[in-house]
């Protein structure tokens, strides 16, 4: 007959559970390299993961966004640049034609009518689908030089934008919290206001004889045009400076977040195997001590 051993067998087998449950975990981290294939498993630290697991994705969304705004800003300052050279180009043509010192020039009103052509094309720049100097109406044409839309401006004359068909938002962005950026530029703003109307004076005036009025105040004009342009040029190079550093710094956090992370969820494998080993040997122990005590009877007991 058998010595009453249901304590202290039910003791064992409870310790011997707990140690192959401790062993399964032990061994799927081993395999996973993670402390938990769910939150459950670290319950301790659920919070800060899940809260860190979504700022680096915010932090992800906010970096992607700042390097597609760094791509618009790129096109802007190209579009720029070749206004630039357009505008110079006029302006050299109209102090040649001031100082010539004959009655009429051929051909500045061709060349004036094609830069105008030239100006209303790069006003009308795409980029991703949108019109970038429309403002917020990015799938409508802004400039449109036509006789129909944008009739010929004489001496003296005054702001026209009448080519103009977009709005006046000029585009921003969200790139942080608590941080936006102002990068837009809109082809009614007074640069390119004063290019388009010194170019269309330049291509209506009278060559012959010259119109000395109306080359004067395209040739001021032009220079204040020239001025405004540059303005813009190095508020580009502010803004894309400005979403570098942005950029940067979501990146920095996402590298130290995940770098957390990974802190917090993820296992040394030589630890794990070696806690494996141990948990396995005590596995062993738990079934032989229950196994010797399921054998002990009264006799054993009492001898």
């Amino acid at each position: 007959m058998r010595v009453s051993t249901s304590a202290m067998q039910q003791s064992l087998i409870t310790q011997m559970r707990n140690v192959q449950t401790q062993l399964n975990s032990a061994s799927e981290q081993s395999t996973t390299g993670i402390k938990s294939t769910n939150y459950a498993g670290v319950a301790d630290q659920a919070y800060v993961l899940t809260s860190l697991s979504a700022e680096i994705s915010q932090a992800s969304s906010y970096a992607d966004l700042a390097e597609s705004i760094q791509g618009r800003v790129d096109v802007y300052y190209d579009s720029l640049t070749s206004m630039t050279e357009v505008l110079t180009d006029m302006l050299t043509d109209l102090s040649a034609a001031q100082s010539s010192g004959t009655s009429s020039v051929i051909g500045l009103d061709d060349s004036a009518t094609s830069a105008l052509a030239t100006m209303a094309t790069l006003l009308n720049t795409q980029y991703e689908g949108r019109y970038l100097y429309a403002g917020s109406a990015t799938d409508t044409l802004p400039v449109s030089v036509d006789s129909a839309s944008y009739g010929a401006i004489t001496v003296p004359s005054t702001t026209d934008t009448s080519y103009y068909a977009g709005n006046d938002d000029v585009a921003s962005a969200r790139v942080a919290d608590g941080m936006t950026v102002d990068y837009g530029i809109t082809a009614d703003m007074d640069p390119f206001e004063n290019a388009m109307r010194a170019l269309n004076i330049v291509a209506n005036a009278s060559t012959d004889p010259i119109d000395d009025d109306a080359l004067a105040e395209a040739t001021t004009l032009l220079n204040a045009a020239l001025d405004g342009i540059g303005e813009q040029q190095s508020r580009m190079s502010s803004v894309h400076s400005e979403l570098e550093s942005v950029v940067d710094m979501h990146t920095d956090f996402q590298l130290t977040a995940e770098s957390m992370v990974s802190d917090l969820s993820e296992v040394d494998i030589a630890e794990a195997m070696v806690k494996l080993d141990t948990l396995s040997v005590q596995l062993e122990a738990s079934y032989s001590a229950v196994a010797k005590v399921s054998d002990l009877s009264l006799f054993d007991y009492l001898r």
